[in-house]
């Protein structure tokens, strides 16, 4: 069985991406690292429900020997690794940029020969210019600092890795796991449903066709060298996007959409708040102004066809099945719960 390399197993989307390249015939060797963070679990811990090999690392450290050992002859090296939250671009850079770049430099001595798969983000593009959907070849306009530094790290990709690679660029991903995406359904379970740019169009897909796209990404010879979109082809409003989660709760929400003023104000107080906490929050005013800079749509047809994805699951379902999943976990009050308080 072939070997890949993996980053980001401990996380949302690595985690559905272990067992998706389990599932298409990979042996997975996971970095995990040898300090968690306070309040984490050990990374040993979290995988021990996945079919993984942890080993020991951490790409903030510039010394390379222990990741070259690690990296030692695998056949394809993915890294999903990621800060997605910040209080500043360098901050981002560090991890965003600089991370995939000393985990280049570092396979180049241990694997050369090994397919590189950079999962980025549409953050990466841009969002929609003029209106028309952003595709493939298409200049980067990164509007965030989140993007800034995400398409650094696919230009690292592109000056240091001389082999295969390929570069995928996921919309909004969301699925059981996902900590983004449950702040709505949160809300909705609380009784109010705010909708921020509630005109504006994304396109969503769920973190198993993620997983699926990643590890056909890793093998097939018709993505080689290419920076692509994975998302599903249809895009959909936000004001739809939240309506369908307000109709997941037993007692439908009441749903509000805020003007793009509110949306710029609660940034900056969110911003003030990472100031005077010196921690960052989920939300600021670099993701605000990601949040309204427009459509964000793409052209995922090109990824769809040439790693053979499956139709994408109908919204409503997929949505259904994540909040079944975060009522299970306790991530969300189940109706049993509520009438007990």
């Amino acid at each position: 069985m072939p070997t890949a390399f993996l980053t980001g197993a401990t996380g949302f989307v690595g985690g559905h991406t272990a067992r998706a390249l389990a599932a298409e015939g990979w042996t997975v060797r996971a970095l995990v690292r040898p300090r968690p963070r306070p309040g984490a679990r050990r990374g040993s811990d979290a995988l021990a429900d996945l079919p993984v090999e942890p080993v020991a690392g951490d790409l903030s450290i510039s010394e390379p020997g222990p990741l070259r050992a690690a990296l030692a002859d695998v056949d394809a090296i993915v890294h999903v690794a990621g800060l997605v939250k910040a209080r500043s671009l360098e901050d981002y850079r560090e991890v965003n940029a600089r991370g995939t770049e000393r985990l280049l430099l570092a396979a180049r001595e241990s694997a050369p020969r090994a397919r590189f798969v950079l999962v980025s983000s549409q953050a990466a593009a841009g969002p929609a210019h003029a209106g028309r959907a952003v595709r493939e070849g298409d200049p980067a306009r990164p509007v965030s600092w989140y993007g800034v530094s995400k398409r650094e790290g696919e230009e690292a990709v592109e000056r240091l890795w001389s082999g295969d690679w390929v570069v995928l660029r996921p919309g909004v991903v969301y699925g059981p796991g996902d900590k983004g995406v449950l702040t709505f359904f949160q809300m909705a379970a609380s009784g109010w449903l705010i909708v921020p740019a509630a005109a504006s169009r994304v396109q969503v897909i769920s973190a198993e066709a993620t997983a699926l796209a990643i590890a056909r990404a890793a093998t097939s010879g018709a993505v080689s060298r290419r920076i692509g979109f994975v998302c599903d082809p249809d895009p959909v409003e936000i004001r739809r996007l939240v309506s369908a989660i307000a109709a997941l709760p037993p007692r439908r929400p009441r749903v509000l959409e805020v003007p793009s003023a509110v949306v710029f104000a609660a940034g900056a107080l969110e911003t003030l708040r990472e100031i005077a906490t010196r921690r960052s929050r989920p939300f600021n005013a670099d993701k605000a102004r990601e949040l309204l800079a427009g459509d964000w749509i793409c052209d995922p047809s090109p990824m769809r066809r040439d790693l053979n994805l499956p139709p994408p699951e109908p919204l409503e379902q997929g949505l259904r099945r994540t909040y079944d999943w975060y009522v299970g976990q306790g991530w969300l009050p189940s109706e049993r719960s509520k009438s007990l308080i």
